[in-house]
């Protein structure tokens, strides 16, 4: 089952990385994290001035028509500003359906996932 989950790192230090992008879920992981990764951007420079510095630590699973489910807060050491933009992006991110050769691999559930968010002081 680890085999078949993902977890990465969004935050406003350096970009974020995927490495495994030989793979059909590797490169699926990538477009994930892309579509995340660019809401959080956004909300993060628009709302700058009412998020706390910490992390924030999501739990999820995509469905094989690429929509989000079972989205749960794990930890927050931020504020509920912050909370909201991380939800937020996870929860508007624009998502393929997952592809038929990696969907097979999955369990029922679809791919889980694990991200976590992390704001630095400027």
């Amino acid at each position: 089952k680890d085999r078949t989950r993902i977890s990465g790192n969004i935050s406003n230090r350096g970009g974020s990385s995927v490495n495994a992008l030989g793979t059909p879920l590797g490169r699926y992981e990538k477009i994930l994290k892309d579509s995340i990764g660019s809401r959080w951007y956004a909300y993060v420079d628009q709302k700058r001035d009412l998020i706390s510095i910490g992390t924030l630590q999501l739990r999820f699973s995509v469905d094989r028509t690429g929509r989000v489910k079972n989205l749960k807060i794990t930890e927050n050491t931020s504020n509920e500003a912050f909370a909201n933009i991380c939800l937020q992006s996870v929860l508007e991110a624009q998502l393929p359906p997952i592809p038929d050769d990696v969907a097979d691999a999955l369990p029922s559930e679809g791919l889980e996932a694990e991200e976590n968010f992390i704001i630095y002081p400027n």
